[in-house]
C-alpha cells in the first residue's frame, strides 16, 4: 500500500482527492500549505505527492523546489505538480522546480491516475 501526500489549500480539493486515493488502496496524508507539506514529507516519508501549485504560506512551486533539493531526504519522491492555469510556462516551471508530471485542475481523476500509475503500483 502506498502512501500520497495531498497538498492543496482547498479542503474540498483534498477530500476528492483523498476519497479517490482510498478508492485505489491508497494511504493518504493531508496539508494545506506548501510549508506544511514539507514538514509532513520529512516525518512520513510518502511515495508520492499531489501538489497544487498557488496555496498561501509557501506556494507549491517554492515547496518543490525545497523538496527536490539535492541531499534532501525527500529528493526522491515523486511529485506531481496541480494547476488551473495550463500554459506552457506552467508546464516548464513546474519542470525547473522539480516536478515529475503535471495535471491541470479541473481534476479529470482519469487523467490524474495515469499520471500516479507512472510513479505507483
Amino acid at each position: 500500500m502506498s502512501k500520497v501526500l495531498v497538498v492543496d489549500d482547498e479542503q474540498t480539493i483534498r477530500a476528492f482527492l483523498k476519497i479517490h486515493f482510498e478508492h485505489r488502496g491508497h494511504i493518504v496524508l493531508q496539508a494545506e500549505d506548501g510549508k506544511q507539506a514539507l514538514g509532513v514529507a520529512q516525518s512520513e516519508a510518502p511515495d508520492l505527492i499531489v501538489l497544487d501549485m498557488n496555496m498561501p504560506v509557501m506556494t507549491g512551486w517554492d515547496a518543490a523546489r525545497e523538496l527536490k533539493k539535492q541531499g534532501a531526504v525527500t529528493a526522491h519522491i515523486p511529485v506531481i505538480a496541480l494547476t488551473a492555469q495550463n500554459t506552457s510556462e506552467d508546464h516548464a516551471e513546474a519542470h525547473e522546480a522539480g516536478c515529475d508530471a503535471f495535471v491541470e485542475k479541473p481534476i479529470d481523476p482519469d487523467r490524474l491516475f495515469d499520471a500516479v500509475g507512472r510513479y505507483l503500483k
